[in-house]
């Protein structure tokens, strides 16, 4: 599915997208599941983000590849839901404690 009409826009709007509604599937978001209107979808250093209102009403955002319409995680996909995480997040994680551990040394 392609998001953009033109790859060098930096935001796209409905009129853009193939689908007017999302839903999250990331597995532990507490919107997971929940179908939301697509506000705007936009491309930022850290990647494309869908953009929408959420259920108290304030404008939010999660990464594009969260939800039912952006590309499928290779990963994920050949895992069949046999692994919830893939290498590079574990790895990321390891760091993550292992700076939290030395920070405490000091």
């Amino acid at each position: 599915m392609q998001i953009f009409q033109q790859q060098d826009h930096s935001t796209a709007s409905h009129q853009n997208l193939n689908n007017k509604t999302f839903r999250i599937i990331h597995p532990f978001h507490p919107y997971r599941d929940i179908e939301f209107d697509i506000d705007s979808v936009r491309r930022i250093a850290s990647g494309c983000r869908i953009f929408f209102y959420n259920t108290k009403g304030r404008r939010s955002s999660v990464p594009l590849q969260w939800t039912d319409i952006g590309l499928k995680d290779p990963f994920v996909v050949v895992s069949a839901g046999r692994s919830l995480f893939r290498v590079e997040d574990l790895l990321g994680l390891v760091r993550l404690i292992e700076e939290i551990y030395s920070a405490s040394r000091k």
